[in-house]
């Protein structure tokens, strides 16, 4: 038995140096190719949730995979964290996005009016900017495509164009261009 150990480990240590030496074992920060890579953002979409007609979210994509992990939150986490007041992995240095891109918080509540054409519920007669009664027309779904990346109900806005569109949205000549497309 002492035999047939000695016979392994010596077999073991001639795989383990011959595995260095052909350089098998090579360690992830010696190999970018290797490396995980987490971005995180802030994100938003114009499907409903239970307290806002936006959905806010928090979402991590794995470089270079572009794995996906989405957290959604309540417009009140979302604001906290936009605005650097809870901690945030989208926003470690803690900066008010709202003053860095002039956005007005009420901005965000306002998308509604990209989907709809009337308030959906009762008690309030604003309007909307969309062209169909709960949807975007084509030409406003090609609108937002081409300039903010933005095709579906469903599909999370996130990073740079997020912010654009939202700034954008509070122009009122942003508004009449898009209501007039038909």
């Amino acid at each position: 038995m002492k035999k047939i150990t000695h016979i392994l480990l010596f077999i073991c240590l001639g795989f383990a140096t011959q595995a260095q030496d052909n350089n098998i074992f090579i360690r992830a920060e010696n190999n970018p190719e290797l490396k995980v890579t987490i971005d995180a953002y802030f994100g938003i979409s114009l499907m409903t949730q239970y307290d806002s007609f936006i959905r806010y979210a928090f979402i991590q994509i794995k470089r270079p995979s572009g794995e996906q992990k989405i957290t959604y939150l309540s417009k009140d986490q979302f604001m906290a964290q936009i605005t650097g007041k809870m901690a945030s992995k989208a926003n470690p240095d803690k900066i008010n996005f709202l003053e860095k891109y002039k956005i007005d918080p009420e901005s965000f509540e306002n998308l509604w009016k990209l989907r709809y054409i009337d308030y959906p519920y009762e008690g309030n007669m604003e309007k909307g900017w969309a062209g169909f009664d709960f949807a975007p027309t084509p030409a406003q779904w090609a609108f937002l495509k081409k300039n903010y990346g933005y095709g579906s109900f469903d599909q999370l806005l996130y990073g740079e164009k997020m912010w654009e569109l939202v700034k954008d949205s509070q122009a009122q000549a942003w508004q009449a261009q898009y209501k007039s497309l038909k």
